[in-house]
């Protein structure tokens, strides 16, 4: 797999969803006042009830977009220097989604999972953060990960994951960082070296 093309995809798709997504939400913040008052001024004034509440979801999703501006740098960023320490040479094709045991209106507040490979080596539970994140309506879990995935990283610091069948991304570490942290402290020096490029030696997410 071409990991420095795909290292362009994900990066070109984060920043395409944080610009097409701050578009519309300002477009419905500071357009619908000026619909609004076209509306008011027409022949069917009723229509200001339906234009009006725009206003207040555009900014509301506005400031939520602009909100998550750092994390979503900070992810990116982690993706980004993680593929261009590892290439994507592992494949698990078994994955087991475990939801967080807070959610908030449906959605896991922590989505975790783990990855078992064909010979039945199995991860940690691992955290997992969509890249880019999906939007609140949409399922939160990337298309198509429980038919398998690819993965480039150390697991024991963290890794990048990809799901061919969906061109779908996610960044996960250890859900239980302090009890893998023995994992790490044991790891040969090029592989502690190596994490340390890939800026995986720290909990991000």
């Amino acid at each position: 797999m071409d990991t420095a093309a795909l290292r362009r995809k994900v990066t070109g798709r984060v920043w395409w969803t944080g610009i097409r997504n701050g578009g519309i939400y300002a477009i419905m913040a500071f357009g619908a006042p000026v619909l609004t008052g076209v509306v008011r001024d027409s022949s069917l004034p009723w229509l200001v009830y339906i234009v009006a509440p725009f206003t207040g979801v555009g900014i509301i999703g506005l400031l939520a977009t602009l909100q998550s501006i750092p994390v979503a740098v900070i992810v990116t960023r982690s993706c980004r220097k993680t593929l261009a320490q590892y290439s994507f040479d592992a494949s698990w094709p078994e994955i087991t989604k475990v939801d967080g045991a807070e959610a908030t209106k449906g959605r896991p507040k922590n989505m975790t999972l783990t990855l078992r490979t064909a010979e039945g080596q199995e991860s940690p539970l691992m955290r997992m953060n969509p890249i880019p994140r999906r939007a609140p309506w949409r399922n939160p879990w990337p298309k198509g990960i429980e038919n398998g995935v690819y993965v480039a990283g150390d697991l024991a610091f963290g890794a990048v994951g990809y799901v061919p069948s969906s061109g779908a991304f996610f960044l996960m570490q250890p859900e239980d960082w302090d009890t893998t942290a023995h994992d790490r402290k044991q790891a040969a020096p090029d592989r502690v070296t190596r994490a340390q490029d890939a800026d995986l030696t720290r909990r991000i997410i």
